[in-house]
């Protein structure tokens, strides 16, 4: 039971993102067409987090330094990638994107925190949830375009009533609920890699889970 709960704690982040993005899709109405426009930058967020996936876990695993160390240095490299989205936030005049930027952290991070075992085991989870993150988001970008896909309740008053910008263009912009089901698939698929490898004896060899 103590396994699975940690599991779950390290998946829920981006078990609820992926949530949130279906209800959008299926029912739009429920968030509000302005919450279902900023999903879409949500994803474009989310590819500046997965980039720096790997020096912030490598940073988390660091079991050698101290706590108060490690701490310092996350919110160091946070912050370094924060000026990115300051960036979104002044162009929008809203400091939600900073909200989202941090949730997003919460996301990708909360599976190291949960995980166990020594710098080899969270190394191998970070590096194993990366991997599966970077190809769900590159397949699922590729997929949710090629493949026809269902409006569900993206309806073209919705689409209307999001306001989207006419100086911009592109698949995105033309069909919006494809980005909503592109932000459902790639944050499942996330959230099923941190349930798998949040306690990561199976990936690291010659490693057995003590009873």
């Amino acid at each position: 039971m103590g396994d699975f709960l940690s599991r779950l704690i390290a998946a829920a982040p981006s078990a609820g993102m992926a949530a949130v993005f279906l209800l959008a899709w299926i029912d739009p109405a429920y968030l509000g067409p302005a919450y279902v426009k900023n999903l879409m930058l949500v994803m474009l967020f989310e590819f500046i987090v997965m980039h720096s996936t790997i020096m912030c876990g490598v940073i988390i695993a660091q079991s050698d330094s101290s706590r108060g160390l490690r701490v310092l240095l996350l919110l160091g490299m946070t912050a370094f990638y924060a000026l990115f989205v300051l960036a979104f936030a002044y162009a929008f005049q809203s400091w939600w994107p900073l909200w989202v930027f941090a949730y997003l952290f919460v996301c990708r991070f909360m599976y190291v925190l949960a995980s166990s075992g020594d710098v080899e085991r969270r190394f191998a989870a970070a590096a194993a949830v990366w991997g599966v993150s970077a190809l769900a988001y590159l397949g699922g970008a590729f997929f949710t375009v090629l493949v026809p896909l269902p409006r569900l309740g993206i309806t073209p008053e919705v689409v209307a009533a999001m306001d989207l910008s006419r100086n911009m263009s592109g698949a995105w912009i033309d069909k919006p609920w494809i980005v909503l089901a592109f932000g459902a698939i790639y944050f499942a698929v996330q959230a099923a890699a941190q349930y798998r490898f949040a306690l990561t004896s199976s990936i690291v060899p010659g490693r057995r889970r003590a009873n």
